[in-house]
């Protein structure tokens, strides 16, 4: 699976195991449906390490979960959304974009791709 549609997936699946532990809290027998959406975001997140680099998937993933989670929590739930939480909500959004775009130009100024981590490389430069 590609890098960027990793993440995406990765984004759907813990905005959903999120909005369903609200939702199962009081029906325990469905909470084990709960438990495999996140990790399942886990393992999807993961797959978009191995091309986009941590700092910038770990951002956008956690940046757009919560816009997500927040925003579909006030029209499904009846959540209320105070003006600081939606300027809270814009910054955590252009500080990921700003992280996203820092990647690239940094990346086209050294010409450097981001390759996937090969981990006995990471064996050696962590023993060494």
């Amino acid at each position: 699976m590609r890098a960027w549609p990793a993440l995406f997936a990765a984004i759907a699946l813990e905005v959903t195991g999120t909005l369903s532990l609200k939702l199962f809290a009081s029906q325990s027998w469905q909470l084990p449906l709960t438990y495999v959406l996140l990790a399942a975001s886990y393992v999807l997140l993961a797959q978009a390490f191995r091309r986009i680099p941590v700092a910038v998937a770990f951002a956008v993933w956690e940046a757009a979960g919560l816009l997500l989670i927040t925003l579909l929590g006030t029209v499904l739930l009846g959540e209320h959304l105070t003006p600081k939480q939606g300027l809270a909500l814009l910054g955590l959004m252009t500080g990921a974009a700003l992280l996203h775009r820092g990647t690239h130009e940094s990346a086209n100024k050294s010409s450097a791709k981001t390759r996937p981590v090969r981990h006995e490389a990471l064996r050696r430069e962590v023993s060494a």
